[in-house]
């Protein structure tokens, strides 16, 4: 039976919990198929594969890229699978890397400027090679600065127009569908209810789109009918996952809550 979570971010990037872990809860709910999706990074996907593997679960490399779509000025996240290589994806996804750590070090020095104490190499420790406003947010609850990690300090200062209320250029939609094609991977247009980019589905499908993420948290009853709809003009398969991220998601998704269409199986045929 195909109960597959094809979305699931680790430590590697913005999660709170490590694959291990991840996957010690992926038994527990049954789950026979995973990717781990980490932001713009193909770091320790060949690794993690493996591990599944020995908690008899099947995976597959995976990876979301950080995008615009520049004509409609809106975000778009593109999931990249089965990726032969990853030259094209990383020599997008370290240049968004980089310009994501700069960002958040420009904002930590803002917070240090409010009369926060914070000491770098500590929200370090809490990422990868890259830090995110998670870590900067866990950092100030576990210091008892803030109360909580989406309390007050991210509505007034993260968000609404707050001192650390800005973000980074990223690359052209089309061109990460175009890397992750290019590196033999399937590319899936990542929750388009959360960011109603339904918009850039032409250009993306001329670049190589091969799918859109039909049930994600973000995307309602009505999304998921219009998401078959253009799966079917534009001959495309549904995927499906939970966006797990652990402690740092404000909307406490389980993990295998949201299971991939069984039309996504297609993506471990060749695997």
């Amino acid at each position: 039976m195909y109960q597959a979570d094809l979305h699931i971010h680790t430590s590697v990037s913005d999660c709170s919990m490590s694959a291990e872990k991840i996957l010690e809860l992926a038994t527990m709910r049954g789950l026979t198929h995973i990717a781990f999706t980490d932001h713009d990074t193909t770091q320790r996907a060949a690794e993690h594969v493996e591990l599944a593997e020995s908690y008899g679960i099947t995976a597959i490399p995976g990876v979301e890229m950080s995008a615009y779509d520049f004509a409609n000025e809106k975000k778009v996240h593109i999931l990249g699978y089965g990726y032969q290589s990853n030259a094209h994806i990383e020599a997008i996804g370290k240049e968004t890397l980089k310009r994501r750590d700069e960002n958040c070090r420009r904002q930590i020095e803002i917070l240090k400027d409010l009369g926060y104490r914070i000491e770098v190499a500590e929200i370090e420790k809490l990422g990868g090679s890259c830090i995110y406003k998670q870590h900067i947010l866990d950092y100030l609850v576990k210091t008892g600065q803030s109360e909580a990690i989406f309390g007050k300090v991210y509505q007034n200062i993260f968000k609404n127009g707050g001192p650390c209320d800005f973000d980074i250029m990223y690359p052209a939609a089309e061109d990460a569908v175009r890397a992750i094609k290019a590196d033999g991977g399937y590319a899936v247009l990542a929750h388009p209810g959360q960011q109603d980019n339904y918009a850039a589905l032409p250009g993306l499908a001329d670049a190589g789109l091969a799918g859109m993420e039909w049930n994600h948290p973000f995307n309602g009853q009505p999304d998921r009918n219009k998401i078959e709809e253009l799966c079917k003009k534009y001959h495309l398969f549904m995927t499906g996952g939970s966006d797990f991220h652990g402690r740092y998601e404000n909307t406490k998704t389980e993990l295998g809550q949201y299971k991939a269409h069984e039309s996504s199986s297609v993506i471990f045929r060749n695997r």
